[in-house]
Order: structure tokens, then C-alpha cells, then sequence
């Protein structure tokens, strides 16, 4: 790949050329111009989008706004209105035509009413397109009236009931527009609002007229009808779809959703209206004459799970913003609440009929939630995105296209793209993931464990790849995926990386420490740094600005708006340059070594491009452009530094040309690499369905081979009916000519009687009248005569006739035969010449395009160098500016800050003035509280006094009450004597008791012994009987000796010899022994403990060894069988893929033809090997269960 080369003369510069994405939270936020142009926001921008050509030209923001927050469109499509908010918020007009600014409104230096407001919060056009409406935001709500071909503020009024409560809702009037039949009268909907003002004397009056006695509700959207323009439909939270007719609420239409489904969007067409909100739904009404007024034909759902794996509830939680309809109403354009635009083909849609209609994206799915991540590669001309949204996109910058998109179940935090554009790594919340790409999908390969990794880059050869996790940066091996190396030495998150061209030894890393690390790659240690506490960057490249030979510089962009600049072989040694980067810090940063231009991204979405080095070059030289709606967060660039991306949390990705500004552009045609990833399965499938294409191909030459064939047959049979008929009429002619030869002679026949009797009658009379007639005799013969003459013209005429009419037919046939190959020949010829007026006028238009490309281009060059001059100069004009607005705002800051030094003086005295007010309060109130304190002191001592006298008149009374209870006591003291006698009496009783309870506690306590006892006696009697049992067992294993060896005597049978000596042994060994045993039988029991326990440990002895053989042996077989389990799974699984292809292969043959028995043979005998190695892999797993090993993990599936 070849790189492109400039002249080092020429500066760079940025130009946009294409963005995806939509800002929708704009008001009204897309509107079509024509049939194939329609014009919506991306970040800062309007861009005008041609659906034909798939291009994109760009209406830039205001510099001193913050955002675009309403849009509209003037009926005849000429004028668009973009409204931005800021301190002074403005709306600006341009002419859809070329986009130029026609108005500002309000223009600089108008002196207009306060909006009350940051921003605009929606906007109409009134029909003839003269009249503007915008609708101000919190806390005012001001709606001004403009006509803004003259900027002139024509009257304003606030729309909001009640001043206090609407100051708080910031989502209060949603709609506005103008009637389209009086100008002059507006409706205003919103939170509780539904409202008609009227322009009356040059002021915005209240106008009769709303949803009468109804409860107030959260209007939403309403849309003036085009019958007689009388009619309003009202859309509210609730779903409900109010018909306002002469500004007087008539009905809730029949087919309104209810359903608390909110209707957010509404537009009217021919045949009725279109309406959407909630859940992505999409409600489709039209005329009725019935008395519902409007019917519910259609209920769609922009379906987006159809080319996506998008949740149900990400579904569910999408609502339809905005609707826009093409000039000739043939498609319906819609934007969605998660930053998607869908298009439906009205023209081919028939809702009657209740055909189905498809949503398509207009272009091509957009991000919904902000991007995290951004790469490119050099092999391909494509890009890597990840978002928070879940998913994974592939764009195309040659095509402006979508390649592939895919999403999952996690957050995507980073991506980096490999250089052949044939992998990626995707940094995940759970895990690092090393993914294919392949044709059609994205496939994981190998995971890492790192979590929550957000940064990750691969090497510039692609070899290797950094992935952050935390503090510390893993190094792993691109193609074994193993780990090189850990970098560690951040004492916070790392932020950035940057791999060192060419040779990818050295990499440079920031983190929010404030520290910049240079590491070596191969040795896995740090080999220079840079500390500034202070500072936390967020990104790092690096590059030689100068002279080939020229030592590598380090830049860093850090949150406190600075941006530093390092030689790397003197990293340690500070910052050479750290010059301020404005108002907004830059966020991320990318260098271009052929253009020596820094390129970086910022907090309010601009880009700006720095010329290197820092030192040699102004500030003034800084180019800055507006872009994104929110900070930037990614920024690449590609191989051949001709194309810039910028992705930011506005969800959108933006592409720049780099151009020199005295060149047309220096981008050249690159080739691409063509290759691509696919997988065995997925070229199987693809050559299984291209032979399957192919049958259908040869399917359809048959059917098209058949219906020639047919052509051919039914040409033959219209052949022979033109035949048929034509011998038809000859016969016809025929039969005709004979009819007429057979009345001939009849008639000459019918002419012979009559002369014949002519004659006699002549005979018979002439004599008698030969003199009297004559004449009449003479006249007869001449009409005789006549008659005949005719008789042989008729004759002659019919053969004539005849023979002119079988010429005829001959004629015809070869006239009709000759019209049909003249007819077929002029065809031929037709097509001939029109491909070849096709291929002139193809080359026509290529030269005529090619001109008007290079007029064009020369123009716009003419124009940039004209635009440029004046802008160089108004930068200049702007710099001299700058330099006495310094000087004039530090004259300012000094006059401030003197005037907040009074002003704190001041503030001083009064805190000191109100703290002795404060304290004189205090001393008052203390005043009081005492003198209360006093006069309830002094009632007190009254009610005290009060009190004693009351007290010394019950004290007399209680003296009356003591002398009764004196005489009471008496009388019960003489009751209590008997009383005490029967207590001590009961005393007596309860000792006797007590002793008597001690008795019992004793012999119970002797019971307990003797239990105990006895307890003990049974523990002897068990020992005794164990022993006992122990005794009868070396008894029975005596026995069981002697058994043994006289069976061996009763082997050795035959042999005297061995027989006598093994008698011998036998009998010393038993005999013997039990007479010593007689006579000494402590030392023979002695003798036979220790050679028990001789016995015993000989025999532990060996069976140690035996356990120890033994485990070694079942170690070696379980090693053997896990290594059977294994290759019998693997051939288990090679047996399933061949049934699988012989399950397709025997499908398709049954489809055809039926299986053959050869095949079904080998199917069963596959099956019964499959069983065999099944049974054989559980008997398998059953030894190893017995030996006590793990079952195997992996377990072949079931058979189907």
C-alpha cells in the first residue's frame, strides 16, 4: 500500500464527508427536500443526505452555540430552520439549494425582546413560507412571531398558565404551529396546554377555542388536517387522538390506541394521517364517510430484532420521534428515540388490502448509546466500532457502507482492529475476547481473562497486542496468543497506549497518575518516565515532527487543558512544550507523520488540527471544526493519513478528508486487499448451496428450454390456423363461385324458356303481327342481346374476381410472412442501434461529467481561495481583536475584581450591621422572655398559695380518716393472731415434707450407683465375650492351619520321602510344641505372640507394596483410559459429522429419488459402531468409577 506524498509546503486541512448517526432529540429532526434528498442532525451539523448517490453535504453549527434543538421546513421546500441553544440562542435560515445562510435570527445588533430562555424547543413555517414561529424553553416559554425575510420580531407572548409551575417543567409546550389557511392563527400543545393564539393589532392574543371542559392532559404532537384546513389531530400521553374541528373539540377518534401508549409523532397525507409513539408503533388512518370520520387501517411495528439480536425490552422502550414524508408521498420516513431512521414504500402499500409493509433503514443501522471504541486497518478500507448499545459494527469508508454488525450480551469497553482487517480484539466487562472476522459474522477465537479492559491496540506489524486491565498492561504473541510479558508500574488506571513505529519495541503509555511510561517491549521493564501528579491524560501518541533523523516526540492531552509535548530519549526531564488547548480540554489525540499534524478531539466535539512542532509553530495556525454534539471519545487514522474518524458519546462516527489547501486532495486510488476470513462449515455450506443454485439454474434453463419449446409449438399451431382459415376460404370462395355458376345456368336455362316461348309466341303472331310489331320484334332483340353482352360480363367479372381473390390470399400470406421478418429484422436492428446510442450517450454523459466535474472543481478552488483570503484576513482581524479584548478584559477583571472587593466590604458590613440587628433581636426577645417568665412566676405563686390552702383542709379531713383507721387496724390486728397460729402450724408441716424429699433423694442416689454398677458388670461381660470370640477366631485360624498343611501332606502323597520329612516337620512343629507348651506354656504362647506379630508385619509389609503396585497400576490405567475416553469422543464426534453429511446427503437423495440400500447400510452400521463406542466409553467410565477416578467431563452427545 502505497502512501500518499504532499508537498511540504502545502498545510492540511479537515474536511467532513460523511457521518453516521442522528441526533434525536431535535424537535421535528428530519425532513425530506426531495424524492431522494432528505436533511437531518448529526452531532453540531444538518446533514442534507442523497439516498441515489449515498452522499452527504453538511450545514455547519454556530461556534458560540451548544447544540441543535429544533428543526423545520418551509412547505415549498425551499428554506430549512435550524434552531441551537446557548446563552444568546439563535436560528438560522438557509436555502435548501445551495445552504447557504439566507437569515440569523435575531439578526446582530437588533435590539429584540429576552427570549427567557437558553434554547428553542420547536419551530413552524407558516403555508406561504413568510412566517416563522418559535417556541422559547424554560423558564419563560416566550412564543415569538417572526417574519424573517425582514428579522423583524413581528409579537411574542407566553404560552405557559401559570408563570411559578412552568418555570419548572422543562418539557412544557412539545408543538406549535400555524393554521395553514389564516396565518395568523397559531396552536400551541403541551403538558396541560392546549391553546389558539390569535395576531391581532401587532400583538399575540389568546383566542378562543381548545378541548373545552376536558381534563387536562400531556399533549403531545398535533397536525393541521388538509380538509379545508379546519380540522386538528391531537395526539396525548395516554395514547388518545382528539379531532378539533373550527378550534372546537369535537370527538376522540374511535381508533385511537387508549392504551396508555403514547402517540409522539403525527403527519397528515392524501389519504388521511400517520401517527407513532410507543413501542415503536406505527398507526396508519384514513378518510372514512362513515361516522368514525377516520378509520384505523394499519397498525405496524418498526421491527429493528429482524437484522439485529436486540432485547425485547430495548424493543419495547423505542419510540417513534418524528415522521417525514417524500414530495410525491411515495415513502414515509421515520426517526426513532435509540438514533435509527427507517424508511416505508408507501406507493407499493395497500393498506386495505391488509398487505404487509416492511421498515428499512433509510441507509444503514446507526449506533444508539455512545461508542466506546474505535480502529481502523490497513489491508481493507474498513472500521471497527464498539458501543454501549451491545453491539460490534464493520463500516466501509471507501462505500460509506455497513459492512457487518453483530450484537451481544455484554458492554463492549475498547476494540482494536488488526492491520489485515481480519481480526479484532474486543475489550468485554467479563472477559477480553480475540474475534474472526469473517464474510458475514464475527466469531470469537480466544478469550483472555481481563476484565473491564478498556484500552487494547494491537502492534503496528500486528505481531503483538497490549491490553490494559486496571494499573497493569498485558503483552501478548498476535498468532500463539501467549503472554510476552505484564507491565506494571501505574499507580492508577492506564488510560492510553501507543506502539512505537516500525519495529514495535518500544510502547508509550499515560494514566490518570499523571505518569507517561516508555517500555521496552522485548525486555519487559520501563526505560524512561514522567510524573506530574496533577495532570490525568486520557490519551498519547507519538512521532518524529521533523527531519527524518530527528529524535521521536512523545504528546499527551490531559484533563487540566494543556497539551504536552516529550522527546522520548528525555522523557524524564519534563514537558518541552504545554501549551493551553481553550476553553474545552482535549480528550483524544492521533499524529500524522506525512502532514506533521497532530489531530485531536475535544470535550465540546470539535477537531482540531496543531502543526509540529509545538515550538515552531502559533497558535493562530490551529484549525478547529465543529463536529459532534458531545465529547469526543475515540479518534484514528488511516494507513495512507487521508482519511480522519472521530467517535463521541452523541452516539455518532464522523469521517474527515485530509486535504491541502492549495491542491484539489491528495488522496489516490489504493488497492485493497479482497480476502476473506470463512470457516470450513460455513465454505461447505456456501458450495453446498452454490451447487444448489445451480441445480436451480439448470431447473430453470429446462423450464425456459420447455417454454421456448411451447413458443415454438403454439407459433406452429397459429401457423396452422392461419392456414386452416385461409384453406377455409378458399373453400368458401370456392363454393361461392359455385353457387353463382350453378345460378348462371340456371338463369340461362330460365332465359332459354322464355326466348323459346318468346318464339312461338312470335311464330304464332307474326303473321298475324308481323307488320304491327316490328319494332317490338327489333327492340326484343336488342335486349336479347344486352342481356347476353351482361350475361358475359358477369362471367368474365366472377373469374376476374376470382383469380384476383386467390392472388390476394397468395399476397397476403407472403405480405404477412415478409412484415413478420421485416418487423423481427427492424427489431434487431432497433435494439443494435439503441445499444449503441446507449453506449454514446454513456460516453457522452462520462465526458459531459467529467467537465462539469472539472468546472465545478475549478470554481469551488476559485472560491476556497477567495473564502480563504478573506478568512485569513478576518483571522487576522480576529487576532487584533483578540489582543485588545485581552487587553480590555483584563482592564475588566481588574475593574471587577476591585468592584467584588467593595462589593465584599460591603456585603462585610451589612453581616456585621444584621448580626447586632441579629443580637438586638436576641436581647428583646430575652427581655420579653423574662418579663413572661416573671408574670408566670407570679401565677404560679398564687396557684401555689391556692394549693396549701386546699392542702390544709384535706390534712384536717385525712386527721378525721386516721382515728376510723386506728380503730379498723385494731379490729384487724385481733383477726391476724389466729392466723399466724395456722402458719406456723403449715410451717411444720412443710419440714416434715422437706425431710421426707431428702430421703427420696437418697435412695435414688443409691439406685444410681447400683445402676451403675451393673453398667459396668455388663461393660466386663462384653470385654469377656469379645475376647472370648477373639479366642474362638485364632482357634478357627489354627484350625484353618492345620487344615492347610495337611492338605499340603495329602499333595505331596505320592512322594514318601517329601511325605515323611513334611510328617516330621508336622509333628515337631505340633506335637512337640504342645508338650513344651505343657510344660512351659508362657514361653510357647511368648514364642507364638511374637511370631504372630512377625506375621502380621511381614504381612502389612507386603500389602503397603501391593497398595503402593496397585495405585501405580491404576494411575497407568486411568491415564490409559482417559486417553481411550478421549480418542474415542474425538472419533464419537468425526462418526457424528459423517452421519450428519450422510443425514444431508440421504436427504437430499430421498428428495430426488429415494435412499439407496447402500447407503442405509452404511448409515446402521455407522449407528452400531457409534453404539459400540458408546457402550465401550461407559464400561470404560464404569471401571474408572470403580477404581474411585473422576468420571469423564466431556461426554458424547445423545444420538438422534
Amino acid at each position: 500500500m502505497a502512501v500518499v506524498k504532499a508537498d511540504d509546503n502545502r498545510e492540511p486541512r479537515l474536511s467532513k464527508t460523511h457521518a453516521f448517526g442522528i441526533k434525536a432529540d431535535v424537535a421535528d429532526n428530519i425532513h425530506f427536500i426531495d424524492d431522494t434528498t432528505c436533511a437531518y442532525p448529526i452531532g453540531r451539523n444538518v446533514v442534507f443526505y442523497n439516498t441515489s448517490a449515498n452522499q452527504q453535504k453538511f450545514i455547519p453549527g454556530n461556534e458560540r452555540c451548544d447544540a441543535i434543538t429544533a428543526m423545520a421546513m418551509s412547505p415549498n421546500k425551499r428554506y430549512i430552520a435550524v434552531a441551537e441553544s446557548g446563552e444568546t440562542p439563535v436560528v438560522s435560515i438557509y436555502d435548501t439549494q445551495n445552504r447557504r445562510k439566507k437569515k440569523t435570527l435575531p439578526s446582530p445588533g437588533t435590539t429584540l425582546p429576552d427570549i427567557g430562555s437558553r434554547e428553542y424547543v420547536c419551530m413552524a413555517f407558516s403555508a406561504d413560507g413568510k412566517i416563522l414561529i418559535t417556541q422559547g424553553g424554560a423558564p419563560e416559554w416566550n412564543l415569538i412571531y417572526w417574519a424573517w425575510d425582514r428579522s423583524k420580531a413581528v409579537a411574542w407572548a407566553c404560552t405557559a398558565l401559570d408563570k411559578l409551575s412552568a418555570a419548572q417543567d422543562k418539557h412544557l409546550i412539545s408543538c406549535i404551529s400555524v393554521c395553514p389557511k389564516d396565518p395568523s392563527l397559531i396552536c400551541v400543545t403541551g403538558n396541560g396546554i392546549f391553546r389558539f393564539f390569535k395576531l391581532q393589532e401587532g400583538q399575540l392574543r389568546p383566542s378562543p377555542g381548545g378541548v373545552g371542559k376536558r381534563e387536562p392532559q400531556n399533549y403531545l404532537s398535533h397536525i393541521w388536517l388538509p380538509d379545508n384546513w379546519d380540522r386538528i389531530i391531537a395526539s396525548t400521553e395516554s395514547g388518545d387522538l382528539l379531532l378539533i374541528e373550527h378550534c372546537e373539540f369535537r370527538c376522540v377518534l374511535p381508533g385511537s390506541p387508549s392504551e396508555g401508549l403514547s402517540i409522539d409523532a403525527l403527519i397528515a397525507y392524501a389519504k388521511g394521517f400517520i401517527c407513532g409513539g410507543d413501542m415503536g408503533l406505527v398507526f396508519i388512518f384514513e378518510k372514512s364517510d362513515d361516522k368514525e370520520v377516520y378509520r384505523k387501517m394499519k397498525v405496524m411495528k418498526v421491527d429493528h430484532k429482524r437484522d439485529s439480536e436486540n432485547t425485547s425490552a430495548e424493543a419495547d422502550s423505542m419510540r417513534v420521534r418524528c415522521f417525514a414524508l417524500t414530495p410525491q408521498e411515495e415513502f414515509l420516513a421515520l426517526t426513532t428515540s435509540n438514533n435509527q431512521i427507517y424508511l416505508l414504500n408507501l406507493s407499493n402499500a395497500d393498506f386495505s388490502k391488509g398487505e404487509d409493509a416492511m421498515f428499512e433503514h433509510l441507509a444503514q443501522s446507526f449506533h444508539s448509546a455512545p461508542i466506546t471504541g474505535l480502529d481502523t486497518c490497513v489491508r481493507k478500507p474498513l472500521i471497527a466500532t464498539c458501543s454501549k448499545d451491545h453491539s460490534i459494527k464493520i463500516w466501509n469508508h471507501n462505500d460509506h457502507t455497513l459492512e457487518m454488525s453483530k450484537m451481544f450480551h455484554s458492554e463492549a469497553t475498547s476494540i482494536a482492529m488488526h492491520p489485515s482487517g481480519l481480526h479484532i480484539l474486543v475489550g468485554f466487562s467479563d472477559k477480553l475476547r480475540f474475534m474472526n472476522v469473517y464474510g458475514d459474522d464475527i466469531r470469537e477465537f480466544k478469550s483472555f481473562p481481563i476484565r473491564q479492559c478498556y484500552e487494547c491496540r494491537f502492534s503496528n506489524g500486528g505481531q503483538y497486542f497490549a491490553a490494559v486491565h486496571g494499573n497493569i498492561i498485558s503483552i501478548y504473541s498476535t498468532y500463539t496468543c501467549e503472554p510476552i510479558g505484564h507491565l506494571r508500574g501505574h499507580n492508577g488506571k492506564v488510560r492510553s497506549l501507543f506502539w512505537m513505529p516500525p519495529d514495535d519495541t518500544r510502547l508509550v503509555s499515560v494514566g490518570m497518575d499523571g505518569a507517561v511510561f516508555d517500555w521496552s517491549v522485548r525486555d519487559c521493564r520501563k526505560e524512561n518516565d514522567f510524573v506530574i501528579k496533577s495532570a490525568h491524560y486520557t490519551s498519547v501518541t507519538a512521532g518524529c515532527a521533523g527531519s527524518a533523523n530527528a529524535a521521536p516526540l512523545v504528546w499527551a492531552v490531559a484533563g487540566d487543558k494543556k497539551l504536552r509535548e516529550f522527546e522520548i530519549a528525555s522523557l524524564h526531564s519534563g514537558a518541552v512544550q504545554e501549551p493551553e488547548t481553550g476553553d474545552a480540554p482535549l480528550s483524544t489525540i492521533c499524529f500524522s507523520p506525512h502532514h506533521k499534524l497532530l489531530l485531536c478531539g475535544s470535550d465540546d466535539g470539535s477537531v482540531c488540527s496543531i502543526p509540529t512542532p509545538l515550538g515552531a509553530t502559533q497558535s493562530s495556525l490551529w484549525e478547529s471544526i465543529l463536529a459532534h454534539g458531545a465529547p469526543i471519545t475515540r479518534i484514528a487514522l488511516t494507513y495512507d493519513e487521508s482519511v480522519l474518524f472521530t467517535a463521541g458519546d452523541d452516539c455518532s462516527l464522523y469521517m474527515y478528508d485530509i486535504r491541502e489547501k492549495d491542491a484539489r486532495a491528495t488522496k489516490k486510488e489504493i488497492t485493497f486487499a479482497e480476502e476473506i476470513l470463512i470457516s470450513k462449515t460455513d465454505l461447505e455450506d456456501k458450495n453446498n448451496e452454490i451447487s444448489a443454485q445451480r441445480g436451480k439454474v439448470d431447473d430453470l434453463k429446462l423450464d425456459m428450454e420447455y417454454q421456448a419449446q411451447k413458443h415454438d409449438i403454439a407459433h406452429i399451431k397459429e401457423m396452422k390456423a392461419l392456414e386452416d382459415e385461409h384453406r377455409e376460404q378458399s373453400e368458401r370462395q370456392a363454393q361461392k363461385f359455385d353457387q353463382l355458376l350453378s345460378l348462371k345456368n340456371e338463369q340461362e336455362q330460365e332465359f332459354m324458356e322464355i326466348r323459346r316461348e318468346t318464339s312461338e309466341k312470335h311464330r304464332s303472331e307474326l303473321a298475324k303481327l308481323e307488320g304491327d310489331y316490328q319494332a317490338q320484334l327489333a327492340a326484343s332483340e336488342e335486349q336479347i342481346q344486352r342481356l347476353q353482352n351482361e350475361i358475359e360480363d358477369q362471367q368474365k367479372n366472377y373469374l376476374g374476381t376470382l383469380s384476383q381473390k386467390e392472388r390476394y390470399l397468395e399476397k397476403t400470406k407472403r405480405d404477412e410472412e415478409d412484415s413478420f421478418q421485416t418487423a423481427l429484422q427492424v427489431e434487431k436492428e432497433e435494439c443494435e442501434k439503441l445499444r449503441s446510442q446507449k453506449k454514446s450517450l454513456e460516453s457522452q454523459h462520462e465526458d459531459i461529467r467529467k467537465m462539469i466535474e472539472e468546472m465545478t472543481d475549478r470554481d469551488i478552488e476559485e472560491l476556497k481561495e477567495k473564502y480563504d483570503r478573506k478568512l485569513r484576513e478576518a483571522r487576522e482581524q480576529l487576532l487584533h481583536l483578540k489582543g485588545e479584548n485581552g487587553i480590555m478584559k483584563k482592564k475588566f477583571y481588574d475593574l471587577q475584581k476591585s468592584i467584588k472587593d467593595k462589593n465584599t466590604e460591603i456585603a462585610l458590613l451589612f453581616e456585621s450591621q444584621a448580626e447586632k440587628e441579629g443580637k438586638i433581636k436576641a436581647l428583646d426577645k430575652d427581655i420579653d422572655a423574662l418579663r413572661n417568665e416573671i408574670r408566670e412566676r407570679d401565677e404560679t405563686i398564687g396557684d401555689k398559695e391556692k394549693r396549701i390552702y386546699d392542702l390544709r383542709k384535706k390534712n384536717q379531713e385525712l386527721e378525721k380518716f386516721k382515728f376510723v383507721l386506728d380503730y379498723k387496724i385494731k379490729e384487724l390486728k385481733s383477726q391476724i393472731e389466729p392466723r399466724q397460729v395456722e402458719i406456723v402450724e403449715a410451717k411444720h408441716k412443710i419440714k416434715a415434707m422437706d425431710g421426707e424429699l431428702e430421703r427420696y433423694h437418697m435412695q435414688n442416689n443409691a439406685l444410681m450407683l447400683n445402676i451403675n454398677d451393673l453398667k459396668l458388670k455388663l461393660d466386663g461381660q462384653q470385654k469377656e465375650i469379645g475376647n472370648l470370640t477373639n479366642k474362638l477366631k485364632d482357634s478357627d485360624m489354627f484350625k484353618g492351619r492345620i487344615r492347610q498343611e495337611i492338605a499340603e501332606l495329602a499333595a505331596i502323597g505320592q512322594e514318601p520321602k517329601l511325605l515323611r520329612e513334611a510328617s516330621k516337620r508336622l509333628y515337631q512343629k505340633h506335637v512337640k510344641d504342645d508338650m513344651k507348651r505343657d510344660t512351659d506354656g508362657e514361653e510357647d504362647a511368648q514364642r507364638e505372640n511374637n511370631r504372630q506379630r512377625d506375621y502380621l508385619e511381614r504381612t502389612v509389609e507386603g500389602l503397603k507394596k501391593k497398595l503402593v503396585k496397585d495405585s501405580d497400576t491404576h494411575r497407568a490405567d486411568a491415564s490409559r483410559i482417559m486417553g481411550e475416553n478421549v480418542t474415542l469422543i474425538q472419533e464419537i464426534n468425526q462418526l457424528r459429522r459423517e452421519i450428519k453429511m450422510i443425514k444431508g446427503y440421504s436427504v437430499q437423495r430421498d428428495q430426488n429419488d429415494g435412499v439407496p440400500d447402500a447407503s442405509r447400510a452404511e448409515i446402521e452400521a455407522n449407528k452400531a459402531e457409534l453404539q459400540h463406542l458408546r457402550d465401550r466409553l461407559n464400561e470404560l467410565d464404569r471401571i474408572s468409577h470403580a477404581m474411585g477416578r473422576p468420571a469423564a467431563k466431556d461426554r458424547p452427545p445423545a444420538l438422534a
